[in-house]
């Protein structure tokens, strides 16, 4: 479909409904009922990403958040840590061929892309510096794991997942 603003969008329309002799009135419903209904909406559709700053971890620790449920069965399957803590979450709203940045600590940070229909890139910085970058198309209740060493007996998790 092309998209074209909805002022060139209604300007067309009162064109080809003007030729049918329809009353001006007709024609301004006609524009709003068009207008209203997202076909000459220059909007693009977005996608909405929940990203989850984690720890893993050997021994508990007292008085930290734990992750998720789901976040926790999904990284213990795949990791050693029995314990899992959320230290940050942030939610964005990106359109389509948009990249948003956001930070999730004093030194992580993400840069997301909507590649449209569903597909995200992710790239991870530490400071300015890139650690690592992921593609992945994301249905709602699947993740992205971006994962990184700690120092000790620990390590750290950016946890992607899209959201309603």
């Amino acid at each position: 479909m092309i998209k074209c603003s909805p002022e060139l969008s209604n300007f067309f329309l009162m064109q080809i409904l003007s030729k049918y002799f329809l009353g001006k009135f007709s024609v301004f419903v006609a524009i709003l009922l068009f207008a209203d209904s997202g076909i000459a909406s220059d909007k693009a559709d977005s996608i909405n990403i929940k990203a989850c700053l984690v720890v893993g971890a050997s021994k508990e620790k007292k008085g930290a958040k734990k992750a998720s449920e789901p976040i926790r069965k999904r990284l213990s399957k795949v990791f050693k840590w029995r314990n899992y803590y959320q230290l940050s979450v942030k939610q964005l709203s990106i359109p389509d061929d948009k990249t948003k940045t956001t930070k999730l600590s004093k030194k992580a940070s993400i840069k997301v892309s909507n590649r449209k229909n569903g597909k995200v890139s992710v790239s991870l910085f530490s400071g300015a510096k890139m650690l690592i970058q992921k593609s992945q198309t994301l249905r709602t209740g699947s993740y992205m794991v971006l994962a990184g060493d700690s120092k000790g007996d620990s390590a750290w998790f950016i946890v992607i997942s899209k959201t309603n």
